[in-house]
């Protein structure tokens, strides 16, 4: 085993391997070096295994999360493109349906408009007159200025 802490216990005979010490229980860790009746820097040895290992497996489980996030975020950034493409897409319909209804409204009030006829019988000048859509559905003329 290379991990450091393996390297740096050599020096000393602790009673269990750096896998067990970083491993076990706090309770049954606690409990093995009453047991153990190791020296104080044997102590320290130990409890330092086994903090620099509880860190290294935090460390590695907090890489882990992080690059489940950044799958997570991989995945909602396509949908999100793929959502954004589709409304484009409806929005292009929109506005070429929208142009199509204002020919429409042009040509139908161009058609009314030459239709209707002055208290003398002469045709409205369209440049005065507009169509305009009531609040209840309707329509009415309206004079422009």
């Amino acid at each position: 085993d290379t991990h450091p802490a393996t390297r740096r216990a050599s020096p000393w005979a602790l009673p269990i391997g750096p896998d067990a010490i970083i491993n076990l229980p706090v309770e049954d860790f606690n409990a093995l070096l009453g047991r153990a009746r190791l020296t104080g820097p044997e102590l320290a040895l130990a409890r330092d295994i086994r903090r620099r290992g509880k860190n290294k497996m935090a460390a590695q489980k907090c890489r882990r999360r992080k690059l489940e996030a950044i799958a997570l975020l991989q995945a909602e950034l396509g949908r999100l493109g793929r959502e954004r493409e589709r409304l484009l897409r409806a929005r292009g319909q929109a506005q070429r349906a929208l142009g199509a209804l204002r020919k429409d409204l042009e040509r139908v009030s161009a058609q009314v408009l030459g239709a209707l006829r002055d208290g003398a019988g002469n045709p409205l000048p369209p440049e005065k007159f507009g169509l305009r859509l009531t609040a209840d559905g309707g329509i009415s003329l309206e004079g422009l200025g």
